[in-house]
């Protein structure tokens, strides 16, 4: 990662930490924050590279919840709740992690969905 080498300011680390971390302003504001941040800062390497990832990873929680919602009106998404409280305190956790990886200055990068990251 070439942010690495260079020393991360206060606000870079309030900004990425920002974005993995939008969870907690619940509604859609969890894929909104992430969003406006990897729009906002994509001349900064370090910032952009932490929005992107908390916005792939919220993006597919959010996919996941919706599909899980309309699957449950033909009564066969019920079943599949406990998979998506699993996958969403993964997520948290993985948030969390990432968070304190970017209060500390160095990347991060999500389990599980890093081709989809490399995409983008």
């Amino acid at each position: 990662m070439p942010y690495v080498d260079y020393q991360v300011t206060g606000e870079q680390k309030l900004l990425a930490i920002l974005a993995h971390l939008a969870y907690f302003l619940g509604g859609i504001g969890f894929v909104i924050a992430p969003l406006v941040i990897f729009i906002l800062k994509k001349d900064d390497p370090f910032v952009y590279d932490h929005a992107k990832q908390a916005l792939v990873a919220h993006v597919l929680l959010l996919v996941a919840s919706v599909v899980v919602s309309l699957l449950c009106f033909l009564l066969i998404g019920f079943l599949l709740i406990p998979v998506l409280l699993i996958l969403a305190l993964i997520f948290v956790i993985t948030s969390l992690i990432a968070a304190v990886r970017a209060l500390d200055g160095r990347p991060y990068a999500y389990p599980f969905i890093q081709r989809i990251v490399n995409k983008i």
